[in-house]
């Protein structure tokens, strides 16, 4: 019941509007709400926007090999508090966990490839 008293108050504020364009963000999640009215007809579109960077950064950790992927978290875990870069990643400064941790990642790699250079040669 109470959610119908909920829809016909938002809807009753829509009709009274001839147009609106209202974005909400909740974490990752991102909507842009737009209604239009043109005389007894109301239009709403609701858009979904995702956070681009963080679906390209967990598609890339994706393809790490899972031992480099602990490595690079171990190392970060001892020079910062997980549950911190977890807090920094859900914020809107997620950038710095995602640029920490491609750096840590470059660096323990790069000390790998020195490792193996110096097994074969």
């Amino acid at each position: 019941m109470k959610q119908e008293e909920l829809l016909k108050a938002l809807i009753k504020e829509l009709f009274s509007l001839n147009e609106l364009h209202q974005e909400y963000q909740d974490k990752d999640t991102h909507y842009a709400i737009d209604s239009k009215k043109q005389g007894n007809t109301l239009a709403i579109t609701i858009t979904l926007k995702e956070n681009k960077d963080k679906k390209e950064f967990e598609k890339w950790c994706e393809q790490l090999d899972d031992d480099i992927f602990n490595e690079v978290w171990e190392a970060l875990s001892q020079e910062d508090n997980l549950h911190s870069l977890n807090e920094i990643y859900e914020s809107d400064n997620y950038k710095q966990v995602i640029n920490r941790f491609k750096l840590k990642t470059r660096e323990i790699v790069n000390k790998r490839i020195k490792e193996l250079q110096k097994i074969i040669n």
